[in-house]
């Protein structure tokens, strides 16, 4: 008997569509390249996740249109140069506005989910996306970078039952605690950041009824105090329990994001252990492949057997 179509998932930061600037500008080569890129993926993504997206900023250029609207033009753009006709509707969901006085913002940071043309979404909080940030003095407020989990419930048009997709972004450790020259090899060790996996973790207990899959940049390597909390929490690491064979005796060779010389497995898709999966992808940061040069980090990708209610059973 053939398998069900899978859906396919992508996760990705672009670094606000900025690295050939080193992310102080973003530039419309990048903003063609990152479409050129996802439109050319196959399968052709269901969902894809997208981390440090602006809005209107003088990092985005201050041009009149709000940054996902710019990218929308171009991924379409590109898909229909590549023949395909599918359509993304687009999500943003924003987390900081940094700025002085009256001015225009400096830079502002969010997420974004791309949903394509086979689910329809049932829930989504763009409107006020969970905050998670740490915050050990509340007069850091106004400077602290905000951090947020995006929240998605969707559901095939042709049947299947709800999933919870969530997209986040977690903070770097925290200076004070490891040193800004160790923080490379500390990815994941900062109490900030486990404090923010505990609030992604009680957000998901209180608001998945079934499956449900959490990707991002989490800053966090895995092995770390702050990867072990997802595992503990029931999650899976979908590339470490379905292609052993690819990652496991080399995680952090693996790298999935860089800076400088420095190699680092921080990008991360974690689900509920029930789920199934049909494939998996993850191009290895600073290898030649579709997605080389275009950020400074490269995505994962996930096709999923979409589960059906009589598969799903949970513990």
């Amino acid at each position: 008997m053939p398998l069900p179509d899978p859906y396919t998932i992508l996760t990705w930061n672009v670094r606000y569509f900025g690295h050939g600037l080193k992310g102080l500008r973003v530039t419309e080569n990048s903003l063609r390249q990152a479409a050129a890129a996802l439109a050319s993926v196959d399968p052709f993504p269901d969902i894809i996740a997208l981390q440090e997206v602006e809005t209107r900023s003088l990092r985005a250029g201050l041009h009149p249109e709000r940054q996902l609207s710019r990218f929308m033009t171009y991924l379409h753009r590109a898909l229909d140069e590549a023949g395909r006709r599918q359509r993304y509707v687009p999500l943003y969901f924003p987390a900081h506005r940094y700025h002085l006085g009256k001015g225009p913002a400096i830079y502002t940071t969010g997420l974004a989910f791309l949903v394509g043309p086979r689910l329809r979404v049932l829930h989504e909080n763009t409107e006020c996306p969970q905050e998670i940030t740490f915050l050990r003095r509340s007069w850091a407020r106004p400077l602290k970078q905000k951090r947020i989990l995006a929240h998605i419930q969707v559901q095939p048009f042709a049947g299947g039952i709800p999933v919870d997709v969530y997209n986040t972004h977690l903070s770097l450790p925290a200076f004070f605690e490891v040193g800004p020259h160790r923080i490379p090899s500390r990815m994941g060790h900062g109490s900030n950041q486990q404090h923010e996996a505990d609030r992604i973790l009680t957000y998901l207990s209180g608001s998945a009824r079934g499956p449900l899959m959490l990707m991002g940049d989490f800053n966090t390597r895995p092995g770390s105090p702050t990867y072990e909390r997802f595992l503990r929490h029931g999650l899976e690491d979908v590339f470490v329990e379905h292609a052993p064979r690819l990652l496991e005796r080399e995680l952090e060779d693996h790298a999935t994001a860089g800076f400088g010389p420095v190699r680092m497995h921080i990008d991360h898709v974690f689900a509920s252990p029930q789920l199934r999966w049909h494939r998996l992808f993850a191009p290895r940061y600073g290898d030649a492949h579709l997605f080389s040069g275009i950020s400074d980090h490269t995505p994962k990708m996930v096709s999923l057997l979409w589960p059906e209610a009589e598969d799903w059973h949970q513990d």
